[in-house]
């Protein structure tokens, strides 16, 4: 199986070192199986299940995705203890090689792609857990079964349509907004209503200094309690169709309100607008996609009969519910 260019597609459409691949066994954290002597933790299974969803594999409930982490962490165990056997195991300079491979698909580096996987909750190590087992399975399967997977080019043609013309895939046009408060405390008083109507006239009296979301604070320039916040970046397909309507209308650099809010006046700037396109696999990653596919046959044929030799143990019940 060919999983860097996957895994670079999958971390753009949405991120230890082994001398002896092992496993990332957190303090704290219990140990939920033993596969041939080998524990795995709970924050073993909890960076996989991240790094599943990283690669698309977050499918299912909660429960059924968990399970498949453990299961995948328990077959990479096997792979390796496999691999050791007729000294297939990869060292660490073939592990950076793929994983530097996979940091340039993401447009990154391999520290690049460290922070990327952390920020999404999962880590380097377990990746690098991932692609050791990975390569030598990979070894196995090609010196046991002689394996040569080919692809028809019209398949690959077929698949790789699909995915150009995926809606997911399509451009998006992001919206960007500053929004102005203008509170008015006790909104219940009696009073509010003419607090409003002040308050109305400071909004006024901003638009009139606004020349541009850069400038939001100093119009804000002797006004009394106004509230700017961050720029958001909206999703057009998802605002209101009333609002996108007047954000299209203000233009770039524009405003539109005041409008009633729930805290009192707000006005809502318009700093820009810019088309979003995510990124689309190439033909060539298109038929590595196919390859594994048909390449996991194979893979999944070899793999039932390792599990059956191996000597698992569950030291956490519910992880066979």
């Amino acid at each position: 199986m060919k999983i860097g260019a996957i895994f670079a597609t999958a971390l753009a459409a949405s991120l230890l070192t082994f001398g002896t691949v092992v496993l990332a066994a957190g303090e704290g954290q219990g140990v939920v199986v033993t596969v041939n002597d080998y524990p795995i933790t709970s924050l073993d299974v909890d960076q996989r299940l991240k790094l599943n969803e990283i690669l698309g594999g977050g499918k299912g409930s909660p429960d059924e995705q968990r399970k498949r982490a453990l299961q995948a962490l328990i077959d990479d165990v096997i792979k390796m203890s496999e691999a050791k056997k007729y000294k297939a195991d990869p060292d660490d300079k073939t592990i950076d090689a793929q994983i530097e491979k996979m940091a340039k698909g993401s447009n990154t580096d391999s520290n690049g792609l460290a922070a990327k996987l952390k920020a999404k909750g999962s880590s380097i190590t377990a990746l690098r857990h991932l692609v050791a087992a990975q390569i030598a399975f990979n070894r196995l399967i090609n010196a046991l079964y002689k394996v040569k997977v080919v692809v028809d080019p019209a398949e690959i043609d077929k698949k790789y349509n699909e995915f150009s013309n995926d809606p997911r895939l399509q451009p998006v046009s992001v919206y960007e907004i500053l929004e102005i408060d203008m509170p008015v405390e006790n909104m219940g008083d009696a009073m509010s209503q003419q607090l409003l109507v002040a308050r109305a006239a400071d909004a006024a009296q901003f638009r009139r200094a606004f020349k541009g979301c850069d400038n939001a604070r100093q119009a804000a320039s002797g006004i009394f309690n106004v509230r700017i916040g961050k720029r958001l970046q909206a999703d057009g397909r998802k605002l209101p169709k009333q609002l996108k309507s007047a954000l299209d209308q203000a233009g770039a650099g524009g405003i539109i309100g005041p409008a009633r809010s729930k805290t009192g006046v707000q006005l809502i700037a318009f700093c820009g607008k810019k088309s979003v396109a995510p990124e689309k696999p190439t033909r060539q990653q298109v038929e590595t996609l196919l390859e594994n596919k048909k390449y996991n046959v194979y893979e999944e044929r070899y793999m039932r009969e390792l599990r059956r030799k191996a000597f698992i143990e569950y030291k956490d019940a519910k992880a066979t519910e």
